[in-house]
């Protein structure tokens, strides 16, 4: 089993370069999909359901850390592209698609996509101020 959360380092702000590509895998296994139908209370139909791409943990994986602490999630949109069986590795690549500074707050906007050998399967895009609320 890999780290949990908590053992990621921060990703600095400084660090993020908007076109920078993060990549790792994530197996959508049955324990998985079974531990979010329990948090979720639904039931699927042997395919992966839409709530388990739902998750920072193969963001933090890709990046081999997690946003800077005090970091707040104000903005994510995702489209599931097709439906997966359970029991299927897929590709995850996070894309820092935008950074930037407004009323010295920190940006970052980062694109997810979660795919197989067909082609995309879920994306994601999700923009944070990184680091925002730290102490």
């Amino acid at each position: 089993m890999g780290r949990i959360v908590q053992e990621f380092a921060d990703v600095p702000y400084e660090e993020l370069e908007p076109g920078a590509v993060y990549t790792t895998t994530h197996r959508l296994d049955r324990a998985l999909v079974a531990e979010y139908d329990r948090l979720v209370g639904a039931a699927h139909d042997g395919t992966v359901p839409p709530w388990v791409y739902c998750t920072f943990f193969p963001m933090y994986r890709a990046m081999d850390g997690r946003m800077e602490q005090g970091s707040v999630h104000i903005r994510q949109h995702g489209v599931v592209h097709r439906s997966v069986q359970i029991g299927t590795t897929l590709t995850v690549q996070v894309r820092v698609t935008e950074k930037y500074e407004k009323k010295e707050r920190r940006h970052v906007s980062l694109e997810i996509v979660f795919a197989d050998g067909d082609g995309p399967v879920c994306t994601s895009t999700g923009t944070f101020l990184w680091g925002f609320a730290a102490s």
